[in-house]
């Protein structure tokens, strides 16, 4: 029995000896490495770089020309052209003289163009607005009426705006000269597109959204409207059936609307192209 005992013990002796070298080896191992680590560490707080960051190419600064829109669509671009403007590239806002929203900004310039109304008739278009907003002591086809109105008046006023921008030839040459890189812009209205092109620039689309659902219709979404909500209605996706019903009659308004919208749209690219 005593012949078995003696080997176990011999073996646990060789197991712990191999260890024992074992670790010997991983802290010298450890120790040589430890210098050249340092040594990298200090050479790369000399020269007060970071050696996996360093390509040796410049950094890229970008020549931004943003063409807006009016109103709350100017929220989003103004924060994009605020910030790309903070981190160093040159941007350039283009904005009528009389508007809703825009304004100057601190990381951005700015080119105004002369308009054909006052900030009168801009405030009288929010007053309207507010009032086609108030529900109460309507009935339903006075609120439609009220707000085709308004859409009108609204168009009204882009098609000017628009056509202010895009005939302003000293504008548009002065534009063509500052070599931009590219165009931001919102495609609710046609305009940044159009001088994209006449400057042969790409255009970046920032869409907060076009009128009579046409962003969803180009793309293709289902939005049957006794399910989807319409803009307005005030409705979430569980509607009673009367006001399903209303959502169809909004919707069928919305066709209406849209081929005002398109037309507008049509009679500012077909103007350009004559000019």
């Amino acid at each position: 029995m005593w012949k078995p005992a003696v080997f176990v013990l011999l073996l646990l002796n060789m197991a712990m000896q191999v260890n024992a070298a074992v670790d010997k080896k991983r802290g010298s191992l450890a120790e040589t490495s430890r210098p050249e680590k340092k040594v990298e560490t200090e050479e790369a707080e000399d020269t007060g770089t970071d050696p996996a960051s360093d390509t040796g190419s410049p950094t890229f600064l970008g020549n931004l020309l943003v063409i807006p829109m009016d109103g709350s669509h100017w929220v989003g671009l103004k924060a994009i052209a605020q910030e790309v403007g903070r981190r160093g590239h040159r941007v350039t806002v283009v904005m009528p003289e009389v508007s809703m929203r825009m304004a100057p900004g601190k990381h951005y310039d700015t080119v105004t163009y002369p308009v054909p109304y006052d900030k009168a008739y801009i405030d009288s278009v929010m007053s309207m607005y507010k009032e086609v907003m108030k529900t109460s002591g309507r009935s339903f086809m006075e609120r439609i009426k009220a707000q085709f109105s308004h859409i009108q008046t609204i168009m009204a006023l882009i098609h000017t705006t628009a056509e202010s921008l895009l005939f302003n030839a000293s504008l548009i040459s002065h534009l063509a000269q500052q070599g931009f890189d590219a165009i931001l812009t919102d495609p609710v209205v046609p305009s940044g597109s159009l001088i994209a092109r006449k400057l042969g620039i790409p255009t970046v689309n920032l869409l907060r959204g076009i009128p009579c659902s046409l962003d969803m219709r180009s793309a293709g979404c289902p939005s049957p409207p006794s399910y989807v909500p319409r803009f307005f209605t005030g409705y979430t996706d569980q509607m009673s059936f009367k006001e399903r019903v209303v959502n169809t009659l909004v919707s069928t308004y919305s066709q209406m609307c849209m081929g005002s919208y398109m037309y507008t749209c049509q009679l500012m690219v077909h103007e350009m192209h004559l000019r």
